[in-house]
């Protein structure tokens, strides 16, 4: 991503308040920030989303579960249920946790709510922007395997 097509804002969970709106430099912060500030989150935006059917992705460390948290729009047909699901259940470990798939008819999109340490070579030293590319990355091989 190119720095100045990106979004980058952090909120207050209780409230939706903005805190900040953040420089693109806040993204080499570690991923623990949040576990540090847990009664925040951070949105990123980017047009670089568009291509993996997602217009924002929200980051947060989810403190009764105790595991980082990814939640995004991925805006495909309702028809492609039984690809993601197989998709996620490939790559995800389902025995520990659950994700949260969920189509809104109203918007048109699946909402979707990952746990990102059950997820195949998450890592919780990665910083922020660290993060959000090993999040790309696996919207993409998602986009992939409902194209193919």
């Amino acid at each position: 991503m190119s720095k100045q097509e990106v979004l980058c804002e952090r909120y207050d969970k209780e409230t939706e308040e903005l805190i900040a709106k953040d420089e693109v430099g806040f993204l080499s912060t570690p991923l623990s920030f949040f576990k540090e500030k847990q009664n925040e989150y951070a949105y990123l935006q980017s047009e670089a989303f568009e291509s993996i059917k997602v217009d924002g992705l929200v980051l947060e460390y989810d403190e009764v579960f105790e595991v980082y948290t990814a939640m995004f729009g991925f805006s495909v047909q309702k028809k492609w249920k039984g690809k993601i699901e197989a998709f996620l259940n490939e790559h995800y470990n389902k025995e520990k946790m659950n994700y949260s798939l969920m189509f809104s008819g109203d918007e048109g999109l699946w909402e979707v709510n990952l746990p990102l340490n059950y997820i195949d070579q998450f890592n919780e030293s990665f910083s922020i922007d660290e993060a959000y590319q090993f999040l790309i990355t696996f919207i993409q091989a998602l986009v992939v395997a409902i194209e193919s």
